[in-house]
Order: structure tokens, then sequence, then C-alpha cells
């Protein structure tokens, strides 16, 4: 996505390898602006990083809910998740003696994940652009990791040709690499 908007962009990685630690979050946040980081965002249990990007005068997509309470001048966007009907129909089917457990993949499509809060200082044209791209993926005519799919070191992962064309929620899960343009070091175990 970024790089539709710019051909030139790179996506740094840093992992807290912690759900829940404001301190390690805020300290990889500013690790990044250190590195010319302009735009953050993250996967994890705080306002950390939020935080710290509207300190430091950085736009920020935020992750799980809206932060504009703490970024209220430098969220872009915020992710957010929707989970209380999924949530409601399995308590339904665990008393109704139906429930089976399964692996659960709600996007944008089964509403439990949505993009909000898209800040005005987005420009008109670039929030129709992300509006009809959200619109592409809820209908299934685009897939985010559709082919080609091409790794950080140039090895294409999923050429062009292959039918599906996209990645697998399972070939999601396995994947251990970086796709072209970003760049970090994945977690040990």
């Amino acid at each position: 996505g970024a790089r539709e908007v710019n051909p030139k962009a790179t996506v740094h990685v840093l992992w807290t390898n912690s759900w829940f630690d404001p301190p390690k979050e805020t300290e990889a946040a500013q690790a990044l602006m250190v590195q010319g980081a302009d735009v953050l965002t993250y996967h994890l249990g705080s306002p950390a990083v939020a935080r710290a990007a509207e300190a430091a005068g950085k736009w920020v997509i935020a992750y799980h809910s809206d932060m504009r309470s703490v970024a209220p001048q430098r969220q872009l966007a915020a992710v957010t998740h929707h989970w209380g009907g999924y949530y409601t129909a399995v308590a339904e089917s665990v008393l109704e003696g139906k429930w089976k457990h399964m692996g659960v993949w709600g996007g944008l499509k089964s509403g439990m994940v949505k993009l909000e809060f898209v800040s005005p200082a987005v420009p008109a044209a670039l929030r129709e652009r992300v509006a009809d791209k959200q619109a592409a993926i809820m209908s299934g005519r685009f897939h985010p990791f559709g082919a080609p799919v091409v790794d950080a070191a140039g090895e294409t992962r999923l050429p062009l040709g292959i039918v599906p064309s996209w990645l697998s929620d399972d070939e999601l899960l396995k994947m251990n690499y970086f796709v072209q343009g970003v760049s970090g070091a994945l977690p040990t175990r």
C-alpha cells in the first residue's frame, strides 16, 4: 500500500517481543524516528507509539483502536477491531452446544477490521483511493498478498499466473520473510 502512494517508500520493522511494554514501545518508536521514519504504526497493546509520534510531530496509523486521545494532531487513521459480533455468535453457539474450534480470519468484509478516523490531513484524492482499495478488498477484486509476491531479497515467492493468485491464510501464518520494501530482522525463537 505504501508503495502505491510512494514507489520509493520503505517499511522498517522493529520487534519489542512483548505485547505490553510501554517503555520498550516508546524506545522502538524513537529508534525508528531517528532512522528517519515519518509515519509509525504498531501491533502492540498500549498507546505508547501514538504518544511518541504526537510528541515528535510524526504521523501515526493507530492499531486496534482510535488513538486521537493521545495523538490528536498526528493520527492519520486507525485500524480498528470489532470482535463483538463474533464473540456473541461464539457464546450463542456454545450455549446451543454447537461451537467448534476454528481459526478466524475476520477482515474488512466481515466488519471485524475497519480503517476509520482518517485525518483531514490526508488529501481527498488519497482518501478516495483508499476507499476504492477497501471496496476492492471487500469484493475480492484485490488481495493485499496477491501475485506477484517478491521477498526483500528479490526472490519471487508467488509468481503471476498461479491460481489462486494470492497467499492463503496458512501461507501467511508460515510467512518467515519480509516482502520487497520491508527491512528488519525476524525474531528468532
